[in-house]
């Protein structure tokens, strides 16, 4: 249902070649336009419904984040251009693919993850917190690719692999080296400027990490947490809300769900239903969204035309 995992460095020299991973969003951590002295304005918010699940409602910020579909043409993409340039050069090049994060069938289409952690009491009480089907492929690292200077230096405009990239120029099988080399060119392809940002826009993240923050520390939202902790208590587990039973250590062990956990899990999914938990936290949430796109509002129609470019340019690329 939410992915765990990021992209390393390591996966710069694989490609895809610059896009972040996909995070939980749940409980995010601290980003950068986040100031400790920023001032909090509560937003009104509309009549609350009652959901068990939100993961086919719409947020505002949908539509200037990579939907799954859309990161995937553009990693196909990324891929494609990169392999063809190294084959320029007189490479051959195939960048091992990572295993994709589980998605549940319960996971949103719209979002790259569950804004509100698992919310189908079904799979709640078979997998636990753990992905459906279990953490498949948790722990993968890419294979260490051995590559000569001028392999190196035709990926990254640099033979010098301490360095991220560098400006080209070098010869190699009578071909010249492009600015930051075949990642630039890649880059560039599918953004239009070699120093372009692949996959989510900066902001874009930023305001998903910090709404749904603002949303999980929200008044409304801390009340509902807290009837249901008292109704967790009741089927005897003690947790102050539902991010820390997602977050319970315990759970990270193991590939699969163990007996405990499908208990505890079990009693989250009936507390947030005779709470509506999920219904109030969407509902704030959707409001804070909302505010942040009013607040960068010239920004954010930038980072949508953005998005829509690169996915066409992608597309383009594969159809090419």
């Amino acid at each position: 249902m939410f992915s765990r995992s990021r992209r390393s460095t390591a996966l710069l020299l694989a490609l895809p070649l610059l896009l972040a991973g996909c995070t939980s969003a749940v409980a995010g951590p601290q980003r950068g336009t986040d100031a400790p002295s920023r001032v909090v304005v509560p937003p009104l918010t509309s009549a609350t419904p009652m959901l068990d699940s939100a993961n086919d409602q719409p947020l505002p910020l949908d539509t200037y984040l990579f939907n799954p579909e859309q990161m995937s043409t553009v990693e196909k993409a990324q891929a494609k251009l990169g392999t063809s340039c190294m084959a320029r050069f007189g490479f051959s090049y195939a960048p091992p693919a990572a295993p994709q994060p589980t998605r549940g069938s319960d996971a949103p289409t719209m979002r790259t993850d569950g804004r509100y952690g698992p919310q189908d009491a079904a799979l709640m009480a078979k997998w636990g917190y753990h992905s459906e089907g279990g953490d498949v492929g948790a722990g993968w690292s890419p294979p260490r690719l051995e590559m000569s200077q001028e392999m190196t230096a035709a990926l990254l405009g640099s033979s010098d692999m301490k360095q991220k990239y560098g400006p080209g120029g070098q010869v190699i099988n009578g071909q010249k080296v492009p600015d930051h080399g075949c990642v630039g060119e890649t880059v560039k392809e599918l953004t239009g400027a070699v120093e372009g940002k692949v996959g989510d826009a900066e902001l874009a993240q930023d305001l998903k990490f910090r709404t749904l923050r603002d949303s999980q520390q929200d008044t409304r939202t801390q009340a509902v947490f807290a009837q249901w902790s008292k109704c967790m208590k009741e089927s005897g587990f003690s947790y102050p809300d539902p991010v820390a039973a997602m977050g319970d250590k315990a759970w990270s062990g193991t590939p699969m769900p163990t007996p405990h956990e499908i208990q505890v899990a079990t009693a989250d999914a009936a507390c947030r239903h005779r709470t509506n938990l999920v219904g109030v936290w969407y509902t704030v949430d959707f409001a804070y969204q909302q505010q942040a796109i009013a607040e960068n509002a010239t920004a954010m129609a930038q980072i949508k035309t953005a998005l829509q470019a690169q996915v066409k340019a992608a597309t383009t690329a594969l159809n090419g």
